[in-house]
């Protein structure tokens, strides 16, 4: 059973009181205990679709740098992907910085040296073992400001996700942090924009889910084991943030949780959402999200059983 710990923010609408709670959240989560001077620290973010308007607040993002620039002395690395749409495009990261930047995100306001994980091309990154014995991928890439840190800390804006029901932890921390060709490699031919009326056949989303799931532990191998990761329950909307619009959130507010467990994490948040939200999220997204998690469990990513402990 792995620990998580949960800071509910109800009822808080000032950032500085936020952030404050955040900041209790990270010294009661012990996630800085195995940082040393020196260290390379990445965070690993999402960042939103022109049109999706929900997602990370930049001064959410900056309490948690200046956690890890306090605990190492050194300003940590804030990524993200490129989204696959502009990948596609090759439209690369010129177009990824100008939203990004349009949305409040730069090395200034994020206090970090704010990257493209996988450089603008979307493709640098190195080979990682899967460490799977029955493995369909063998190794996957990660993207070079992931793969090259001492540490990653992965800081989920949860939503509902089209193709494995719950956006979080082993997402974002796992398919999300390679490079563009790798996840091109893994959707095959699975559309993730599902706006568009396009279905995708229960054999081919299982098969999908899988190498998601996969794609984890290659990320987990390329940093060693060092990981840590933050939910962010914070406007939950149906759509994930790589769609370019949104609907109203399913959940409105209801904190932060962080583990060094993402299966425990993305549980907890998941029964946060369907217990405090009054929300069935299979029902909302299409997809038995206990399914993937307990596929997760089995590939050793972590534990489905948790102990949750609430800061006030």
């Amino acid at each position: 059973m792995s620990d998580v710990v949960w800071v509910d923010t109800t009822g808080i609408s000032f950032d500085n009181a936020v952030s404050h709670k955040l900041g209790r959240l990270i010294d009661a989560s012990g996630m800085t205990a195995d940082l040393t001077e020196g260290m390379r620290v990445a965070l690993k973010i999402n960042t939103a679709e022109e049109g999706y308007n929900y997602g990370l607040r930049p001064e959410f993002i900056r309490t948690v740098a200046d956690a890890a620039a306090a605990a190492t002395q050194t300003r940590p690395v804030i990524c993200d992907g490129l989204k696959l749409i502009d990948y596609w495009k090759q439209a690369r990261g010129n177009i990824f910085m100008k939203l990004t930047s349009s949305q409040g995100f730069s090395s200034e306001t994020l206090g970090g040296h704010f990257v493209i994980n996988g450089g603008f091309s979307g493709d640098e990154g190195d080979l990682f073992p899967c460490n799977l014995s029955d493995s369909e991928l063998g190794g996957v890439e990660v993207g070079t400001a992931v793969c090259r840190s001492d540490a990653l800390w992965v800081l989920s804006h949860v939503t509902l996700h089209p193709l494995v029901g719950l956006n979080g932890a082993l997402i974002n921390g796992g398919f999300d942090c390679l490079v563009g060709r790798a996840r091109t490699r893994l959707l095959k031919s699975i559309n993730p924009y599902m706006f568009n009326g396009q279905k995708t056949l229960l054999p081919d989303l299982r098969a999908f889910q899988r190498r998601a799931l996969e794609s984890h532990l290659g990320v987990k191998a390329a940093v060693e084991g060092n990981i840590f990761f933050i939910n962010y329950l914070w406007d939950v909307t149906p759509q994930p943030e790589f769609y370019p619009f949104s609907q109203n959130p399913v959940v409105e507010n209801r904190g932060f949780l962080a583990s060094s467990d993402p299966v425990a994490i993305d549980s907890a948040s998941l029964d946060i959402i369907q217990e405090e939200g009054c929300v069935e999220v299979a029902a909302v997204s299409g997809v038995d999200v206990v399914t993937v998690l307990q596929e997760a469990e089995h590939m050793g990513a972590g534990s489905l059983k948790y102990n949750l402990r609430r800061l006030s």
